[in-house]
């Protein structure tokens, strides 16, 4: 054999042995999803109980995208900024996006108090709530402020998510609800560096030890958080249903 010879044998051996290590790697990769499956990009979204401070939002004013202030404009809230997207897709159809699903959204303020509540001291008060109705791409982006904390609960806002699976209203449906989480140290920062949140203080009730996280929505419905307390946050979140 001369050494020509010997260079094309190395070579064809070396292209024999890539094309069967591909050949191995096509055989073993997984499969696509079968359409109306889970998968980590499709993913059924958990269950976060409704809890007490909900209110049926059938007054048309109440579809908005800015929730900061009353209906009439009165008692804006202080707070830094979030601008809140949410996603919504279809997880029985290839997860393909929803239009024309109702979003409710209710939170409390900076200090820890709901709108709308008796035992709050809030009657009548209508700010941080509202809804809206998503677009062809499935999505709503809503003008709020980075929720503040009260005894035994994490940080959170609320989501009723009204659609062909489920538009129940009532307080003891929570099967088309579910609670968004923040990162914990972005809870930190806010509350430690902006008023009026530091008036409270930092919250020691985290997100591992708050039982509607830890139990219920398990880490799946954290937001995708950037920005900073000076600037403000945007957030955004993805909603597969329906909700389980």
């Amino acid at each position: 054999m001369n050494p020509d010879e010997g260079q094309l044998f190395s070579r064809a051996a070396a292209l024999g042995l890539i094309g069967g290590a591909a050949a191995l790697l096509v055989r073993v990769a997984p499969a696509p999803a079968a359409p109306g499956t889970a998968s980590s990009a499709c993913a059924v979204t958990p269950k976060g109980e409704v809890g007490p401070f909900f209110t049926d939002d059938s007054v048309s004013g109440f579809n908005r995208s800015n929730v900061r202030a009353n209906l009439n404009g009165t008692s804006m809230q202080a707070g830094v900024p979030l601008t809140l997207t949410v996603r919504v897709y279809d997880t029985k159809a290839a997860c393909a996006p929803m239009p024309g699903v109702q979003v409710d959204l209710w939170h409390c303020n900076a200090l820890g108090v709901y709108s709308d509540e008796p035992s709050e001291g809030t009657s009548s008060q209508t700010w941080l709530r509202g809804y809206q109705v998503t677009d062809k791409s499935g999505s709503v982006t809503f003008a709020t402020i980075f929720p503040g904390w009260y005894g035994g609960r994490t940080t959170h806002i609320h989501l009723r998510v009204r659609s062909k699976y489920n538009s129940a209203s009532s307080t003891d449906d929570g099967t088309n609800t579910t609670q968004l989480f923040f990162p914990q140290d972005a809870i930190r920062d806010v509350s430690t560096s902006v008023a009026p949140y530091r008036t409270r203080g930092v919250n020691l009730r985290t997100n591992d030890s708050d039982y509607v996280y830890r139990t219920q929505t398990k880490g799946k419905t954290d937001l995708e958080l950037s920005g900073s307390p000076g600037s403000g946050y945007a957030a955004s979140v993805s909603i597969g249903l329906p909700i389980t």
